[in-house]
């Protein structure tokens, strides 16, 4: 019986989630946990697309294959509960809880513009 114990209880478990940082980015992304781990499939939430960076802290999910499936909130202040930001290194997309949409960045329109349902038209 104490054998028996011994013997199940020397492979220890592996934790379903951990944090990792990416090493290589991009989409055949590389990750660093207890080891460097490549071919990484990336989740995001739906209708987002995100490549993940070298450096960046990153939630690992293991099964039969490692799947990246987010990064550590680092830029959050300034957001109410309820609001979202989208953003890259160069711009931002704020959806405050009053309705305000907010753009940090360069706007490019590819397509028509129609505001309260006018259209506007270019030079």
């Amino acid at each position: 019986m104490w054998l028996s114990k011994r013997i199940m209880h020397e492979a220890p478990e592996e934790d379903a989630a951990t944090l990792g940082t990416v090493t290589i980015g991009g989409d055949d992304a590389a990750v660093l946990t207890d080891a460097e781990k490549r071919s990484a499939k990336i989740i995001s939430p739906g209708g987002y697309c995100w490549q993940p960076s070298a450096k960046d802290c990153v939630l690992i999910v293991k099964g039969n294959e490692l799947y990246l499936s987010g990064r550590l909130q680092e830029d959050a202040k300034g957001l109410a509960a309820g609001e979202v930001r989208v953003f890259s290194n160069g711009s931002s997309v704020t959806l405050r809880n009053s309705g305000k949409v907010e753009i940090g960045g360069d706007v490019y329109i590819d397509g028509d513009l129609f505001v309260h349902g006018t259209k506007l038209e270019g030079p």
